[in-house]
């Protein structure tokens, strides 16, 4: 089990990583899609949490299968057990290991089917909460390139049912024509 002071520097970390370096990142224009925003995450984690993910057996991984769930975080941080068999680290990591969580979405069109992938994702971060193993932080980071009336994306009955205390949301959109960076927890 991860001690609340290293969940807490985690989700610190995250919260960091969204508002400076992925802001930094977007503005320079390394982002152009989801997976540009997977690998600048994965990266930036990597080299913030190096000490503490070395210090509590944890890693960083995407798109890992859980077949109770049948589906796959775009990202998790997840605690390495000490007794799972040799070349068979991908079957050890379970539900249960996982320290946090990120879905992750960008969209460039303003289109329905953009509002329709958002809810699609929130459905599957409420399914995480409610039907896994999982006791984790989980986060909802998305980039939204178009102008935005607003850009967070859970309501008032999921902030105050589901994902109280147990979801946050890393958003980007533009306001008014100016790319801006937010975070909501719940």
């Amino acid at each position: 089990m991860i001690k609340k002071s290293v969940q807490k520097q985690i989700d610190e970390t995250i919260k960091e990583i969204w508002l400076k370096n992925i802001r930094k990142d977007f503005a320079e224009d390394y982002i152009i899609n989801e997976d540009c925003l997977k690998i600048a995450l994965c990266y930036h984690l990597r080299r913030k949490l190096a000490g503490v993910l070395r210090e509590n057996n944890l890693r960083i991984y995407t798109e890992k299968y859980f077949p109770g769930m049948r589906r796959k975080p775009d990202i998790i941080i997840a605690q390495i057990r000490e007794d799972y068999p040799e070349n068979n680290l991908y079957d050890s990591v379970r539900e249960e290991d996982i320290v946090a969580l990120l879905e992750l979405k960008f969209r460039s069109d303003s289109a329905k089917s953009t509002s329709d992938w958002m809810r699609r994702d929130v459905q599957k971060l409420k399914e995480y909460v409610q039907k896994s193993r999982m006791q984790c932080q989980m986060y909802f980071a998305v980039v939204y390139e178009v102008d935005c009336v607003w850009l967070h994306w859970l309501d008032r009955r999921s902030t105050n049912n589901w994902a109280s205390g147990r979801v946050t949301e890393l958003d980007a959109g533009k306001i008014d024509g100016v790319m801006k960076f937010e975070i909501h927890s719940y």
